[in-house]
């Protein structure tokens, strides 16, 4: 046993922690107050600053001005009124704002005939036009990077097209990013910057259509190389239920300063003129390494997100008791919104210090700018933060005489030397600006108005912050740490069930109450600094890693409703003998759960374990390992559902329960009659079915194309509608007939052939075909129904364990009679 071979196995008692209440929590879709009527909410867009939020969403087509709303923490919004008025923002598409040196630029294509760019000194307005018509399609979103280079991308047929911009009303020549749904329309795009990695989340098909959808793809250039997330996409899709037509998002910094939060649309149908009528929704998103995960979407109770572990508005009249002094200065508070300090003519570091201090590992906002600057050598103002006294800080200033950031750390009374980083060209000192602080061990990075400026390593741990000003007038604004950091908050979030964990997402607290493990150190040196050992996982992301017998891993959940569910784990092991089980509390939820040899530590293996009782609410849930030894990679739970013995052999003169989605379907003379000529399918039971058999007899009444049995099959949507043109609107399995063979195929909202066999199969002759799916294994009969054709494995980490029932045909005019789906 891998461990074994390098520590002596130390047992020790995991204590129990009662789960919390849901006592704040919101719900989607959302509903706004003073919201377009009839029209609602749509196109979502999100700004940050100084630490409020302020929403835009899309005009109604017959009604001019845009409409803003602001809050403090994601959930209550207040409505702020028309933010722009002009006559060309009728039917405005998509407003998106971005802050930039003093100004707030907003780009919106209105009745989508091309972009316009407003400008404002305030979030909330007015906004006034500032460019001619720019063309450039729909659905403009800015992004600014590392270096100040601003980059414009907007929607097209066939991907996602970006723009280098000399200025915020200049657009350079367009890029092909690569980032597409489909080879078809793509809109919405949003890009973000992680680990010298750029994130580009989108939409694709249409904005009309139950299966209007969201995807992402990463390049490491920002207009061009754009890899869709094959394996995660679509990250987010709902074509059945509460919420449909799931797209255009916005991703925004939650409140706690580390949550990341998606914003979207669902459509709920038609205005009288023909347009759709939206709402807006929210979603946490996590990640696992490069992997970015969307914990959705949901439509039941989740938790508010998270607020700083320390914040202050000064929304007061006095510094107050939270501050204190160190080295003078003259500071004082105005119009409670702000804190100022203008003393001026020394050198000396004037701070004002919160009594509040940071863990060890954090995450801090600063906001602040220059009234006016003395004549010394180095004028300059900023932030403190790892501020334990005199002898031990780090500091991160603004130079308007050298244009430029200054960082410097103070460990043990030592200076450690001043780091710059130059600041863009023409960069406002009399402007708002923030500086970011992020602290993991001993690694800081400190960005300025979200561009990363400087990484630095030093000796210090967590401690107080503060601001500070040398030779300067400055006044400073909202501040704030969380004691989070690089996604850290997925660790305590309350993960919704249905869903999926990822098994590094335990929660946090440590030896006995997070997790057991036997090592004092994390063996395989990755994701999180414990004692719980992390490897990566050639699937992508981390797993969780040399899992000894007694250890355990301790996760936050939030349940949907009391009821049975199913419980996939994602393992790998060489061993024979390894079982788990996973509590509540002191409740034993599987029993003993066997762990098959999967046959290698890379080699993984999905195990489902069915019908298990959750308890609605916040719970904590706890993995724990019985005997032997496993990798574990994720555990995914979906509601669970008896599968009933029923048949139809279509006798009467309707298609009852069956849902159709596309193509020409009827029944007549006994028979269930595709009309052939383009791809169609049809429906039938429960998102929640596990394993069963489905049987079915064929008539392929022309040759050419193929029909057959949907399985597992979820999210079906019509791919003829609005001009789409896509045969695999679907999720599921689809096994196969054609005059030359029996075929298995998997799609998702794209196609996958996964095998097949020869074989001649008549036209105009019944054929029996048998489907069974149990677990993993997928085995296809035709005419023998004993011996499969097909006995196929999906052993990948995109394998469908749950759905309906179905058929299908492409281009083949078929009739099917005796169907029957039974356990």
């Amino acid at each position: 046993m891998r461990k074994y071979l390098k520590i002596l196995l130390v047992l020790m008692v995991g204590c129990l922690i009662l789960p919390a209440s849901l006592a704040q929590a919101y719900q989607n879709p959302q509903t706004l107050s003073h919201e377009w009527e009839t029209y609602g909410s749509g196109d979502p867009y999100i700004l940050k600053f100084k630490g409020d939020y302020y929403l835009y969403v899309s005009t109604k087509d017959s009604e001019t001005g845009i409409k803003a709303w602001s809050s403090p923490d994601l959930v209550n919004w207040t409505y702020a009124g028309l933010v722009a008025t002009d006559p060309v923002t009728k039917g405005a598409y998509a407003p998106e704002v971005i802050y930039w040196n003093g100004y707030f630029y907003m780009y919106t294509s209105p009745g989508g005939n091309g972009h316009y760019v407003l400008r404002s000194e305030s979030p909330t307005g007015p906004f006034t036009v500032q460019t001619p018509n720019k063309g450039l399609s729909i659905d403009g979103h800015v992004f600014i990077d590392d270096d100040g280079q601003w980059y414009f991308y907007r929607a097209e047929h066939g991907q996602m097209v970006a723009h280098p911009m000399s200025d915020p009303y200049t657009f350079g020549a367009g890029h092909q990013t690569g980032a597409s749904i489909g080879g078809g329309w793509t809109e919405g795009a949003t890009v973000i910057k992680r680990n010298g990695k750029y994130y580009m989340t989108y939409t694709g098909n249409h904005v009309h259509s139950p299966a209007y959808r969201i995807d992402y793809a990463v390049s490491s250039n920002p207009l061009t190389g754009f890899e869709p997330a094959s394996k995660q996409n679509p990250v987010v899709l709902s074509t059945e239920g509460p919420t449909i037509g799931l797209g255009h998002n916005g991703l925004v910094t939650g409140p706690d300063l580390d949550s990341l939060y998606m914003f979207y649309h669902n459509w709920k149908g038609y205005t009288p003129e023909g347009w759709p009528i939206r709402s807006i929704n929210m979603d946490r998103v996590v990640w696992n390494g490069d992997k970015m995960l969307v914990l959705g979407p949901t439509a039941t109770s989740q938790p508010d997100p998270d607020m700083p572990d320390f914040h202050d508005r000064f929304n007061r009249t006095a510094i107050g008791s939270n501050w204190y002094n160190v080295n003078g200065g003259h500071w004082g508070i105005y119009n409670q919104e702000l804190m100022w300090q203008d003393s001026m003519g020394s050198t000396a570091a004037h701070k004002q210090i919160t009594n509040a201090a940071t863990d060890a590992n954090y995450t801090a906002e600063f906001h602040m700018k220059q009234m006016n600057r003395g004549t010394s050598a180095s004028p300059r103002y900023g932030a403190t933060f790892s501020y334990v006294n005199e002898d031990n800080y780090g500091v991160a200033m603004l130079s308007e005489l050298h244009n430029r950031l200054e960082v410097n750390f103070v460990v043990d009374g030592v200076s450690q030397g001043w780091v710059y980083a130059s600041l863009p060209s023409g960069f406002d000192y009399s402007k708002w600006h923030s500086i970011r602080v992020e602290k993991s061990g001993n690694e800081f990075r400190i960005y300025v108005d979200q561009m990363l400026k400087i990484v630095q390593s030093a000796n210090l741990g967590g401690g107080q912050v503060g601001y500070l000003t040398e030779d300067t007038h400055a006044d400073f604004a909202y501040v704030a740490f969380s004691n989070k950091v690089d996604g850290s908050n997925a660790w305590d979030a309350y993960k919704p069930v249905p869903g999926k964990v990822e098994a590094v997402h335990y929660m946090s607290g440590g030896e006995g109450i997070a997790y057991h493990d036997t090592t004092a150190n994390n063996l395989g040196g990755e994701y999180r600094k414990d004692a719980v050992d992390i490897r990566v996982n050639p699937e992508g992301g981390y797993n969780v890693g040399w899992n000894q017998s007694g250890e355990w891993l301790k996760y936050k959940v939030n349940v949907a409703s009391t009821g049975a569910y199913d419980v996939t784990f994602r393992m790998a092991t060489t061993m024979d003998g390894v079982q788990i089980r996973l509590w509540d509390g002191t409740t034993d939820l599987t029993g003993i759960v066997q762990i098959p040899n999967t046959g290698g530590w890379d080699e993984w293996r999905s195990i489902t374990v069915k019908g298990i009782p959750l308890t609605q609410g916040l719970r904590e849930l706890r993995v724990e390992f019985v005997t032997g030894e496993a990798d574990f990679a994720s555990m995914e739970f979906q509601h669970y559902a008896s599968v009933p013995h029923l048949t139809d052999n279509f006798d009467g003169s309707k298609s009852g329960d069956w849902k159709q989605w596309e193509g020409s379907w009827s029944v007549s003379g006994g028979l269930y009659h595709s009309a052939g000529g383009t791809f169609a399918k049809a429906t039938i039971g429960n998102d929640h079915w596990a394993d069963y058999t489905v049987e079915v007899d064929i008539r392929m009444n022309e040759g050419g194309g193929d029909s057959g049995i949907i399985v597992r099959g979820t999210n079906p949507a019509n791919g003829l509608e609005l001009g789409q043109g896509n045969a695999d609107f679907m999720q599921g399995y689809y096994a196969y007939i054609k005059t030359d063979g029996v075929y298995l195929g998997k799609q998702n909202y794209n196609w996958s052939p996964l095998t097949g066999v020869n074989l001649a199969l008549s036209t105009g002759t019944w054929h029996k075909m048998k489907v069974v799916v149990q677990g993993t294994n997928i085995k296809v009969y035709v005419g023998d129904m004993n011996v499969p054709k097909i006995d196929y494995n999906d052993y990948s980490e995109t394998a469908f364990t749950h759905g309906k029932a179905g058929l299908r045909t492409a281009h083949q005019s078929t009739s099917f009679d005796n169907f029957t789906v039974y356990p």
